[in-house]
Protein backbone atom coordinates (compact mmCIF):
# COMPACT_ATOMS: atom_id res chain seq x y z
CA UNK A 1 0.00 0.00 0.00
CA UNK A 2 1.44 3.37 -1.22
CA UNK A 3 1.27 6.10 1.62
CA UNK A 4 -0.13 9.78 0.68
CA UNK A 5 2.06 12.23 1.99
CA UNK A 6 0.28 15.73 2.71
CA UNK A 7 1.94 18.83 2.72
CA UNK A 8 0.30 21.06 5.51
CA UNK A 9 1.99 23.95 5.95
CA UNK A 10 1.99 26.60 9.57
CA UNK A 11 0.16 28.81 7.18
CA UNK A 12 -2.51 25.99 6.16
CA UNK A 13 -3.16 25.76 9.99
CA UNK A 14 -3.72 28.84 11.32
CA UNK A 15 -5.86 30.04 8.29
CA UNK A 16 -7.98 26.73 8.84
CA UNK A 17 -8.21 27.76 12.49
CA UNK A 18 -9.01 31.43 11.85
CA UNK A 19 -11.91 30.29 9.13
CA UNK A 20 -13.54 28.17 12.08
CA UNK A 21 -13.25 30.73 14.60
CA UNK A 22 -14.85 33.05 12.13
CA UNK A 23 -17.98 30.38 11.31
CA UNK A 24 -18.46 30.03 14.85
CA UNK A 25 -18.42 33.49 15.78
CA UNK A 26 -20.94 34.15 12.55
CA UNK A 27 -23.30 31.65 13.41
CA UNK A 28 -23.44 29.76 16.89
CA UNK A 29 -22.50 33.06 18.19
CA UNK A 30 -25.50 35.30 19.81
CA UNK A 31 -25.31 38.55 17.16
CA UNK A 32 -26.53 41.86 18.58
CA UNK A 33 -28.16 43.60 15.78
CA UNK A 34 -28.88 47.16 16.93
CA UNK A 35 -32.06 48.71 17.72
CA UNK A 36 -35.14 47.74 15.79
CA UNK A 37 -38.89 49.61 16.84
CA UNK A 38 -36.67 50.97 19.64
CA UNK A 39 -36.18 47.20 20.49
CA UNK A 40 -32.68 45.95 21.27
CA UNK A 41 -32.71 43.05 18.81
CA UNK A 42 -30.07 39.59 19.12
CA UNK A 43 -30.69 36.60 16.79
CA UNK A 44 -28.71 33.17 17.84
CA UNK A 45 -28.59 30.52 15.78
CA UNK A 46 -28.14 27.21 17.41
CA UNK A 47 -27.86 27.68 21.00
CA UNK A 48 -26.63 25.92 24.07
CA UNK A 49 -29.59 26.09 26.26
CA UNK A 50 -27.76 26.79 29.49
CA UNK A 51 -25.69 29.58 28.01
CA UNK A 52 -29.70 30.82 26.02
CA UNK A 53 -31.54 30.13 29.50
CA UNK A 54 -28.37 32.64 31.22
CA UNK A 55 -28.58 35.55 28.40
CA UNK A 56 -32.73 35.36 28.65
CA UNK A 57 -32.90 35.91 32.51
CA UNK A 58 -30.42 38.74 32.52
CA UNK A 59 -32.04 41.03 29.68
CA UNK A 60 -33.11 43.67 31.38
CA UNK A 61 -36.59 44.07 29.96
CA UNK A 62 -38.99 41.79 29.12
CA UNK A 63 -38.17 39.53 25.94
CA UNK A 64 -40.32 39.14 22.77
CA UNK A 65 -39.03 35.24 21.48
CA UNK A 66 -39.12 34.58 17.82
CA UNK A 67 -38.07 30.80 17.24
CA UNK A 68 -38.83 27.22 16.56
CA UNK A 69 -41.11 25.45 18.47
CA UNK A 70 -38.45 22.58 19.39
CA UNK A 71 -36.07 25.34 20.88
CA UNK A 72 -38.71 26.65 22.78
CA UNK A 73 -40.11 23.54 24.23
CA UNK A 74 -36.98 22.17 25.59
CA UNK A 75 -35.83 26.08 26.37
CA UNK A 76 -39.35 26.34 28.72
CA UNK A 77 -39.88 22.51 29.97
CA UNK A 78 -35.80 22.60 31.47
CA UNK A 79 -34.87 26.26 32.57
CA UNK A 80 -38.76 27.50 33.37
CA UNK A 81 -37.19 30.18 35.57
CA UNK A 82 -36.73 31.79 31.86
CA UNK A 83 -40.93 32.51 31.98
CA UNK A 84 -40.35 35.65 34.49
CA UNK A 85 -38.33 37.24 31.60
CA UNK A 86 -40.33 36.04 28.34
CA UNK A 87 -43.36 38.58 27.92
CA UNK A 88 -44.18 37.07 24.45
CA UNK A 89 -43.20 33.93 22.67
CA UNK A 90 -43.76 33.70 18.77
CA UNK A 91 -43.38 29.82 17.21
CA UNK A 92 -42.50 30.96 14.17
CA UNK A 93 -42.36 26.73 11.93
CA UNK A 94 -45.40 26.07 12.97
CA UNK A 95 -49.08 27.10 12.52
CA UNK A 96 -50.30 25.80 16.11
CA UNK A 97 -48.39 25.49 19.04
CA UNK A 98 -47.92 22.20 19.60
CA UNK A 99 -47.11 21.96 23.83
CA UNK A 100 -50.03 20.94 25.44
CA UNK A 101 -49.45 20.85 29.35
CA UNK A 102 -46.38 22.66 29.02
CA UNK A 103 -45.58 25.69 31.56
CA UNK A 104 -45.61 28.09 28.24
CA UNK A 105 -49.16 28.50 28.56
CA UNK A 106 -48.47 30.55 32.05
CA UNK A 107 -47.70 33.14 29.43
CA UNK A 108 -50.30 35.67 27.94
CA UNK A 109 -49.11 35.98 24.92
CA UNK A 110 -48.11 32.77 22.55
CA UNK A 111 -48.59 33.11 19.03
CA UNK A 112 -47.94 30.28 15.71
CA UNK A 113 -47.00 30.87 13.15
CA UNK A 114 -45.74 28.89 9.72
CA UNK A 115 -42.81 30.78 8.79
CA UNK A 116 -40.80 34.14 9.74
CA UNK A 117 -42.78 36.63 7.58
CA UNK A 118 -45.79 36.22 9.76
CA UNK A 119 -43.72 36.24 12.96
CA UNK A 120 -42.00 39.34 11.85
CA UNK A 121 -45.37 41.17 11.30
CA UNK A 122 -46.71 40.07 14.65
CA UNK A 123 -43.87 41.57 16.13
CA UNK A 124 -43.65 44.82 14.22
CA UNK A 125 -47.15 45.58 15.64
CA UNK A 126 -45.88 46.28 19.34
CA UNK A 127 -46.08 49.51 20.35
CA UNK A 128 -43.59 49.77 24.11
CA UNK A 129 -40.25 49.76 22.53
CA UNK A 130 -38.59 48.89 26.47
CA UNK A 131 -38.11 45.28 25.12
CA UNK A 132 -35.88 42.74 24.06
CA UNK A 133 -36.40 40.93 20.64
CA UNK A 134 -34.53 37.44 20.36
CA UNK A 135 -34.70 35.65 17.36
CA UNK A 136 -33.52 31.84 17.71
CA UNK A 137 -33.27 28.90 15.11
CA UNK A 138 -31.59 25.28 14.65
CA UNK A 139 -30.88 22.87 12.20
CA UNK A 140 -29.41 22.90 8.60
CA UNK A 141 -31.92 26.19 8.08
CA UNK A 142 -29.70 28.51 10.62
CA UNK A 143 -28.01 30.21 7.89
CA UNK A 144 -30.73 30.98 5.26
CA UNK A 145 -33.22 31.79 8.55
CA UNK A 146 -30.43 33.92 10.15
CA UNK A 147 -29.89 35.94 6.43
CA UNK A 148 -33.86 36.31 6.49
CA UNK A 149 -34.10 37.49 9.74
CA UNK A 150 -31.09 40.38 9.31
CA UNK A 151 -32.85 41.57 5.73
CA UNK A 152 -36.17 41.94 7.53
CA UNK A 153 -34.66 43.93 10.46
CA UNK A 154 -31.99 45.71 8.11
CA UNK A 155 -34.42 46.17 4.87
Amino acid sequence: MKKLKTAITEADLLQAGKEGLERARSLDAMQALGKWKGMDVFAWANPHFDALSTVISSFPFPVIWVGKQSQIKCAVKYYPEILDTIETVVICDHGSVKMSGEAIFNLEKVAATGDLDSAMKIVASFDDARRVFLFTTEGDTSLSDLNKFQAYIYG
